[in-house]
């Protein structure tokens, strides 16, 4: 059966909702011969939030740095701006979080590429 209020499948002959706590008296269950439970179809969707800009700013630039580094240059600031949009996806309480920790990722990873390359070519000069 189905809950009431919510929609969702609950045990047959229960009288709470686990997931919304609604009460479901006066339901009656499909193999009780009763009437029909309510469809699901006519509760509203839930809106998503909306991803963070931010974040996905931090991916592509983070991306980038892995094409362009210019010796961990874009690397820093693609972690940085990954950074701000995970800060920001959480005050917001909006999605985009692995987006910005995989921008942190990717970024790190860039920052450390530039840094072995300066001093590869360090030690190849001198």
């Amino acid at each position: 059966m189905f809950c009431v209020n919510c929609g969702k499948e609950i045990r047959d002959g229960a009288t709470f909702c686990p997931e919304c706590g609604a009460t479901q008296q006066g339901v009656a269950s499909p193999a009780s011969g009763g009437e029909s439970y309510a469809s699901p179809t006519n509760q509203p969707t839930a809106q998503q939030a909306p991803y963070n800009m931010m974040c996905i700013l931090g991916l592509v630039i983070s991306g980038i740095s892995l094409l362009l580094n210019f010796w961990g240059i874009v690397g820093i600031a693609g972690t940085v701006v990954s950074v701000i949009g995970l800060t920001s996806c959480k005050q917001k309480n909006e999605r985009g979080k692995g987006l910005a920790i995989a921008g942190i990722a990717i970024g790190g990873f860039s920052i450390l590429y530039g840094l072995i390359a300066i001093l590869a070519l360090g030690n190849i000069l001198s």
